[in-house]
């Protein structure tokens, strides 16, 4: 086996594993999303009224808190792992002058404002290949103007961790103003 086909595999079998990372970052948010729309929608379902309620609310929002601080801690070695993949990948492409530069555009795009990147600088496609570079500029343009076609996997889950940490930290505080407002206030 020649070495460009065994960097060609690798290359393969590279974009699997950043698809498959993809998948599981995906699966994983989808389901916290399930899982903390349910718990909070049974678990709010009733007031609470007893000691006893207040502390199983407590306890199951600061545990649901806790397993939204592991999944960032999580996310963040997959988005790591799909990085030292991607940037492989892109030293592939370049060495075997690969017509498909999926990972160097998707690079090169996700830092274009800041004018440079790791390993393929934006003069450098331009000065190699000048078609590419046009038509990657002209996508850039197309895309600028969409809302949300700069957002990225890491920064979306953030956001979504971070939405998810806010309604648990609701939860809890809903459900102490619950138990320990009517007490203050004499009604019970």
């Amino acid at each position: 086996m020649m070495a460009d086909e065994k960097q060609l595999r690798e290359w393969e079998a590279i974009m699997r594993r950043i698809e498959s990372i993809d998948a599981r970052l995906w699966q994983g948010a989808g389901i916290l999303i399930i899982v903390s729309i349910g718990g909070i929608s049974l678990l709010g379902w009733d007031p609470v009224v007893t000691k006893g309620d207040f502390v199983f609310a407590l306890g199951v929002g600061i545990f649901s808190i806790l397993v939204l601080v592991i999944w960032w801690f999580i996310f963040h070695r997959w988005i790591h792992l799909q990085e030292v993949y991607s940037y492989r990948a892109r030293e592939i492409e370049t060495d075997l002058d690969l017509t498909l530069r999926w990972n160097t555009y998707a690079s090169i795009l996700e830092l274009w404002p800041d004018k440079k990147t790791v390993d393929l600088s934006k003069d450098e496609l331009e000065t190699k290949y000048p078609e590419a570079y046009e038509r990657l500029q002209n996508f850039w343009k197309s895309q600028q103007k969409k809302r949300f076609g700069h957002r990225t996997i890491k920064s979306s889950l953030r956001l979504l961790n971070v939405i998810l940490w806010l309604a648990w930290a609701a939860f809890i505080i809903i459900h102490a103003a619950g138990y320990f407002w009517p007490q203050f206030l004499g009604i019970l």
